[in-house]
């Protein structure tokens, strides 16, 4: 009897030995199977776009990342009220967000994320190449080769967007068809809400007095626009502007 007792003993401690050795090799090799969470495809997909730096209250997939860490696609990115985060893309460009917003990292390869709310700075720095960001219907995009450009974008509580070149040139293009704007430092554009582009005209700058003729007046002025047919994306619509180098495009109101 002793003995049938002890052979039962241990079957049973060589069964638990043999589970519990099941679940430890389960939880080395297979970690996301063993909690639950299988791995997808869309997961094992996902590719790094770039650095992200943080201060303050700033949320990735609504986590709180570390000071500075990875974005990568299908990433969303919101500030609190008290945060501000940076995006950089190395060698491209950066997107400064202000608190109070919110981008998502698509993947895209016309753009590289999309504003969702709140305010961006967008710096390019080496043309049609650099970085691209998505406003409603169009994409932004540096259109100078060489030439490093920064825009100011913010979206307004009804969903319009406003546009501002602070430094360079940027192209404001659609994504599908339609004509878009070439934008100079100094010029502003506003989306509506119905994805209608119209010009905002900023106040004079104060200079010295000058004799200048009317037709530099107009040129200084003047607004460029993009002819893009189809949908052939943002950088190549922008490559196909910058083409030639450093010369400054010429507006239709310097040309009349």
């Amino acid at each position: 009897m002793a003995l049938r007792e002890k052979k039962l003993e241990s079957i049973v401690l060589t069964r638990d030995f043999v589970l519990a050795s099941i679940l430890v090799s389960q939880l080395v090799l297979f970690p996301a199977v063993a909690y639950g969470r299988p791995v997808s495809q869309e997961q094992q997909q996902r590719q790094p776009l770039g650095s992200l730096t943080v201060v303050g209250d700033v949320y990735v997939n609504e986590s709180r990342p570390p000071a500075e860490s990875t974005i990568f696609s299908g990433d969303a990115l919101r500030t609190a009220p008290g945060g501000n985060a940076t995006f950089t893309t190395s060698g491209k460009g950066s997107l400064k967000v202000s608190p109070d917003s919110q981008l998502v990292f698509p993947g895209n390869p016309q753009y590289v994320a999309e504003l969702k709310s709140g305010t961006v700075v967008m710096t390019s720095l080496s043309g049609p190449a650099s970085i691209n960001l998505r406003v409603g219907d169009y994409a932004l995009a540096a259109v100078t080769q060489g030439e490093e450009s920064t825009s100011k974008i913010e979206k307004s509580t009804d969903g319009a967007f406003l546009i501002t070149c602070l430094q360079g040139s940027v192209g404001v293009i659609p994504l599908q068809g339609a004509n878009g704007l070439f934008l100079q430092a100094g010029q502003s554009v506003r989306i509506s809400t119905q994805g209608e582009l119209t010009a905002v005209e900023q106040q004079p700058t104060p200079a010295p007095v000058q004799q200048t003729t009317g037709a530099q007046k107009k040129s200084n002025a003047g607004w460029i626009i993009l002819a893009v047919a189809g949908g052939g994306g943002a950088a190549g619509a922008a490559a196909a502007l910058g083409h030639g180098g450093g010369k400054s495009p010429v507006s239709p109101a310097a040309r009349q």
